[in-house]
């Protein structure tokens, strides 16, 4: 997981609009769903082997 700092630079002028906690529930979904790719691909790739 990035830093919120970083996080926050990766939104750019969006991060000004939003509330911290709305950052954070955003920060949280993206992970979930990063994982959930992840995890998509890793069975991908298990198939083929």
């Amino acid at each position: 997981m990035i830093s919120l700092e970083e996080y926050k630079k990766a939104l750019g002028p969006l991060a000004q609009k939003l509330s911290e906690k709305e950052i954070l529930k955003a920060r949280e979904i993206q992970d979930k769903m990063t994982e959930i790719l992840f995890y998509c691909w890793l069975d991908e790739v298990n198939k083929k082997e």
